[in-house]
Order: C-alpha cells, then structure tokens, then sequence
C-alpha cells in the first residue's frame, strides 16, 4: 500500500513542490550464524556497494567492493585480531549501514544483527534550473536546508515520511543566485549538493 502527500511551498524565490511514497529498499543484509572466530553474511542486490571493516584503535582493516544484482556473500575471519569492538560498514549509493562486532579474549566474534546505525543518503538530480531531492526508505526526519554562497537562507525546514519516500522540487530562481546550496543533515551526517545555474 502506497501513502502519498503532496505539497507546494512558496518561499521568497523559491517553490518547492514535495512528495512522499512508499518503495523498496537497496541492499539488505542477513548474517550467518557465528563461527568462533568468523563473521559472515550474505549482501542482497549488491549492485555497487562497499563494505569496510574498521575499528577505532586500528582504523580500516579491510574495504572491498561489490557489483553483483545477485546475492553475495562473505566471510570474514577475525582470528588474528585483538580483542575489542570492530564496525562493519556497508555503503551503497543511496544508503550507509553501520554494524557493532564485539571480538572477546576467546576470539569470538559477536555481531549486532541490528544496524548500530542507518543514514538513507539524499539522491539528486537537476533539470534547468529545477533541482530534485529524493529519499528512499527514509526512517528518521531530515533538516534541509536551501542557501546561496553569501549564506542567504531560502528555504529551511526538518521534514519525514514515514514508512516511505520523500520528493521535493526546488524551483531555484536565477535571478536571484548564481549558485545554490541544498543541505540535508541526518544522523550526524552532512551532504551538501552545490547547483550552478549559469
């Protein structure tokens, strides 16, 4: 079942039209169970995805890319590393998954099956001088926010879809900027998209 909304703001310069739907997800991972000293899973519609492996003390362990529309999976021993805390990072070009992996003194690993943390990365696109911001699956709200380089703010407002997608159309005006800033700020993460109308 789809939930859609729809909305059209009119702010200063700028229109800003919004939707929201429900759709499937990217990439989705199941684990395997737990060997003594082994993580494995299995990475589903592993089209364009990376997985690194890092942990605070020693930085990045592993990285690796992935490019199958297939299921993949992978193995990963731990056996000659220290014992402590390790994250497991899969990244795909519209989502980042962050997984907590425990190594004891015994050498057995223990993974969170539920992501530590999920941030759903902002796709966007630009026709003329309309730009279009796009969410899929988005879980947690977002703060969005439209500026040029002189740090005039056009448009700033937090903004969630439960249960599904999130759309919005900036009619950008140019006339009024050059250039324009849109900045989505979720989960402690920044992006940041800069739109050159001339």
């Amino acid at each position: 079942m789809k939930k859609v909304f729809k909305s059209v703001l009119m702010i200063g310069f700028l229109s800003i039209s919004m939707s929201a739907m429900s759709k499937e997800k990217d990439f989705s991972l199941s684990f395997g169970k737990n060997e003594a000293e082994t993580v494995t899973f299995e990475v589903s519609n592993a089209k364009n995805v990376s997985v690194t492996i890092y942990s605070d003390v020693d930085g990045e362990l592993l990285s690796e890319e992935l490019n199958s529309d297939k299921n993949v999976a992978k193995s990963y021993n731990f056996k000659d590393l220290d014992s402590g805390i390790y994250y497991l990072i899969v990244e795909s070009e519209s989502k980042i998954e962050k997984y907590k992996i425990n190594v004891n003194s015994d050498k057995k690993v223990l993974i969170e099956e539920k992501p530590l943390a999920e941030i759903i990365k902002p796709e966007f696109s630009v026709n003329g001088n309309k730009a279009k911001l796009h969410f899929s699956g988005l879980k947690n709200s977002v703060k969005i926010t439209v500026s040029d380089f002189s740090n005039t703010v056009y448009y700033n407002s937090t903004k969630s879809a439960t249960d599904g997608e999130l759309d919005l159309t900036f009619d950008l005006n140019p006339n009024t900027a050059d250039n324009y800033i849109i900045t989505v700020e979720q989960g402690g993460k920044v992006f940041n998209k800069v739109i050159n109308l001339r």
